[in-house]
């Protein structure tokens, strides 16, 4: 282990395929151009400097992963933490860039999402690791969580991704995050109409992606939240508010909720011409976001 090193990884929007990437479904993810960035060297014992919450347990959690020794690490980012678009997955990609940037994307992506198991007790898929590790710039992602296979499908320029926060955060070891999914893996008849009818969607939707039809993505992206809202049941009143209210707002295409649910951000797509005429309507800050290259993405 070199005696210094550092890494970088971005967060993620998770354009379509909701609470399906851990029961083997498809999803269609993006990294984007807000990145997590680690240091470090080697301490007699793990250490970290960085204002993220429950950091020490993700930093111990893939240093036993990588089977490195302690190190001191010190984490500045650009992610923000229960937002949706995965502080934590951002931070553990980037440490596993750093510890070893040689690592296969789909290994660290793995390695990646049994850490983050390992430290907070949440059986989280493997997409949000996926997105940051492999995300390419200019494109989503189309993975299939039960192989890892999966293509880039070419995202428009024209239209913007607009991340808006709820303000409602919550930390997911304290929401029904794992008995949703032990409810959908037990076959409950709501859990599963969400899960089948999502993979549909999001085949549905890189259909439009091609075809650029954006009205239809974002009909897709509204059909995808009353899925979520009635089926799934991981939105909340405040999340439903502020998704109609995007709905109608100027320029919007579609919205829904992102990402575990119960609280954090909503994810809208918006005619690039009239972001700011959203912003307006939504009258709340907005985190408009670019697509951007993965942590292990090999780029000239």
């Amino acid at each position: 282990m070199r005696s210094e090193w550092k890494g970088r990884a971005p967060g993620r929007v998770n354009l379509i395929g909701e609470h399906v990437d851990y029961l083997g479904g498809v999803v269609l993810p993006a990294a984007v151009d807000r990145f997590t960035e680690v240091s470090g060297h080697p301490a007699p014992d793990w250490a970290i400097a960085s204002d993220v919450a429950g950091g020490i347990a993700y930093v111990q959690a893939i240093g036993e992963e990588l089977g490195v020794e302690p190190q001191a690490v010190r984490v500045t980012s650009q992610v923000p933490p229960s937002a949706g678009i995965s502080s934590s997955a951002a931070l553990l990609v980037a440490l596993a860039a750093g510890l070893n940037p040689d690592m296969d994307g789909k290994e660290a992506a793995l390695a990646c999402q049994r850490a983050e198991q390992k430290a907070t007790g949440v059986r989280v898929g493997v997409m949000d690791q996926f997105a940051s590790a492999l995300g390419r710039r200019g494109c989503a992602l189309l993975l299939d969580c039960a192989t890892l296979e999966y293509e880039v499908v070419p995202f428009p320029e024209e239209v913007a991704v607009a991340v808006i926060d709820s303000g409602e955060h919550r930390s997911l070891a304290s929401t029904p995050y794992n008995q949703r999914r032990r409810e959908a893996e037990a076959g409950d008849p709501k859990r599963r109409r969400h899960v089948d009818s999502e993979v549909a969607r999001v085949h549905a939707f890189v259909e439009a992606l091609h075809g650029r039809d954006f009205n239809r993505m974002g009909e897709l992206l509204k059909q995808s939240h009353r899925s979520l809202r009635d089926d799934f049941e991981v939105s909340t009143p405040n999340v439903d508010a502020l998704v109609e209210r995007a709905w109608s707002a100027h320029g919007c295409y579609g919205a829904r909720i992102m990402g575990a649910g119960f609280g954090g951000s909503i994810l809208a797509l918006v005619d690039g011409r009239q972001t700011e005429s959203f912003a307006r309507s939504m009258a709340r800050p907005i985190l408009f976001c670019s697509t951007a290259d993965g942590a292990f993405v090999k780029t000239q």
